[in-house]
């Protein structure tokens, strides 16, 4: 066998039964190994797409997503989706060739220092030039990646090595599958004792949640507690659970409240990163915060703490359970009046947004189109978005109701994601209904994707709304200027262009709900068009944005400023 074959073997023997990644001339020997073993290869449109599917394919299944690349161009253009992964805490395994050397020569064939470039976008760097070394160095890899907080690696291989014969190395069957590090006991007792003694504990739990779903809604029902997440955690606990508060958007106030009126906050696999932390708003006096994740470097990173551990989430709670199983735990003092009270507060108090006339629905607003998107979806549904106007109302209006069923690109926000990732997410979870929900302008980025759907016969739904413009950008610009610049993206008919794909089509200027059932019933991929326009609200947000602008310009933005500050 190759080194090659050697490295699919490996691949195999850690549970990894995907790869995304296009053929080039510098890895048609890998290519070919490949398709002599069990691994799945996808062939995208081009090494970004690959990248967002391999993260698409680690969030639907947490685990590891792997992608390859030629180098040079192929490796600067994953770049971007290991930078979403690095920031949204997903694991990742990237594996590219060295560059051709020729010694002495200047001005190689795609000679960049592929380290260099990689090396603020990845976790660690593995250089792999022997095969004697590679089912040590890929599980180590594997292990990096998945360690910690979750992240991408890259493994850069000698190409000329891995061509070479080599033989099954004795150790080979002894590749241990990475397994987090265990609680320590104490640890854990001492986190018990805190939340028994708490009058009104709070559970606030991020994406390193999701492997422990049942768990945490079971700790949470046996201390009686509401518990909230972050944008990535969101489905952890089912949004229509009575202990569940949906907060995503919401106004940070009103969380700020509720923390207040608690004693402990209890934080579980969350980074408090951006998002995690409603932009760094969040108000937690440090004495009431125990913070749990499994990277050291987070605990205490963005919010003192009273007490933090650094142990994987799942199998923390889990010990916890244990413990408090032979315990009898105190009820809190939180009564169901009052969970209910803050559940309706904090939706309530969602702040005046800027939305569009979403078209399918009566009346035309998001909040009723999320809400028939919500009734004719399965529960465990996984519902993508991509980045722009669109996420922003699913975010708010669609309540989740299993873990890992909503997934949108957070600390990067790259546009073109949404697709990609949908499909990553369909081919790690076939058996349950994946739905995107995109924008056109996003479309227009990542919509070649739609081939490789087409192609591996996946049943996605893709949801376009349509409105000719980079829509959030243009309602920011609106707002400050009284008209957009650079925003237009019309032009694209969708119906043609699902047919040029092999999609299916259909259009939602009406009804959403018969459109999107169809899609539902068959095979393969649809592509729904849903019309967005103008509403009441952007139209006054027009008029107050034009009518701020020709102030500026008749009174100077000095009295203008003044004017503002004398409010």
């Amino acid at each position: 066998m190759t080194g090659y074959d050697l490295l699919c073997r490996t691949l195999e023997a850690l549970g990894v039964d995907t790869v995304f990644g296009l053929p080039g001339s510098q890895n048609i020997a890998f290519f070919e190994a490949l398709r002599q073993s069990q691994l799945r290869t996808v062939v995208p449109v081009h090494e970004l797409a690959a990248a967002f599917m391999a993260i698409g394919y680690s969030r639907a299944s947490g685990k590891v997503g792997v992608i390859t690349t030629i180098p040079g161009p192929g490796l600067t253009y994953a770049i971007t989706g290991l930078a979403e992964a690095r920031l949204d805490s997903v694991p990742l395994l990237c594996i590219v060739q060295c560059a051709a050397k020729a010694p002495g020569k200047r001005f190689q064939l795609q000679a960049l220092d592929q380290v260099a470039l990689a090396t603020p976008v990845v976790k660690r760097v593995f250089r792999l030039a022997d095969a004697s070394t590679l089912a040590a160095t890929v599980a180590a890899a594997c292990a990096c990646a998945l360690g910690g907080e979750p992240g991408p690696v890259l493994i850069e291989i000698d190409h000329a090595a891995l061509c070479a014969d080599t033989t099954l190395p004795r150790v080979w069957g002894d590749i241990p599958p990475f397994e987090p590090a265990p609680a320590a006991a104490d640890a854990v007792s001492n986190v018990l004792e805190r939340l028994l003694a708490a009058r009104k504990p709070i559970l606030l739990v991020g994406q390193g949640g999701n492997g422990g779903s049942a768990a945490i809604t079971l700790l949470a029902e046996r201390l009686h507690c509401p518990l909230l997440t972050s944008t990535s955690g969101r489905g952890v606990l089912s949004e229509d659970h009575p202990l569940a508060i949906r907060s995503d958007l919401c106004d940070v106030r009103d969380i700020n409240a509720l923390i207040a009126d608690s004693d402990l906050l209890l934080a579980l696999g969350i980074k408090f990163s951006h998002n995690g932390a409603r932009g760094f708003r969040l108000t937690i006096p440090q004495q009431r915060l125990i913070h749990v994740d499994a990277a050291e470097q987070v605990l205490g990173g963005n919010y003192p703490v009273a007490l933090g551990i650094c142990a994987d989430v799942p199998d923390f709670v889990a010990r916890l359970l244990q413990q408090l199983t032979t315990r009898a735990a105190s009820a809190s003092a939180w009564t169901t009046d009052e969970i209910v009270g803050w559940r309706a507060r904090i939706r309530a108090g969602y702040p005046a947004s800027i939305e569009p006339r979403v078209g399918g629905v009566a009346p035309a607003t998001a909040a009723k189109f999320c809400e028939v998107l919500r009734e004719l979806l399965p529960r465990e549904s996984i519902l993508v978005t991509d980045s722009g106007w669109h996420q922003m109302l699913v975010r708010r209006h669609f309540p989740v109701f299993c873990c890992r069923g909503l997934m949108v690109p957070t600390d990067l926000q790259s546009m073109g994601y949404g697709l990609p990732a949908a499909i990553g997410a369909k081919l790690a979870a076939p058996d349950r209904p994946v739905v995107l929900v995109t924008g056109d302008g996003s479309l227009l980025m990542s919509g070649m994707a739609l081939l490789t759907a087409v192609r591996h016969r996946l049943g996605i739904t893709v949801i376009v709304f349509n409105d000719g413009h980079y829509g959030l950008i243009r309602i920011q610009q609106v707002q400050d200027y009284g008209h957009g610049t650079g925003v237009d993206c019309d032009g694209l008919d969708l119906e043609a262009f699902a047919s040029a794909t092999g999609a299916r089509y259909g259009l939602a200027d009406t009804d959403i709900g018969a459109v999107l059932q169809a899609a539902l019933a068959c095979r393969g991929a649809t592509l729904i068009e849903v019309p967005i326009g103008a509403s009441a609200t952007t139209r006054r947000v027009h008029l107050h944005g034009l009518t701020r602008a020709t102030a500026r310009r008749v009174f100077g933005r000095r009295i203008m400023g003044w004017l503002r500050r004398q409010r």
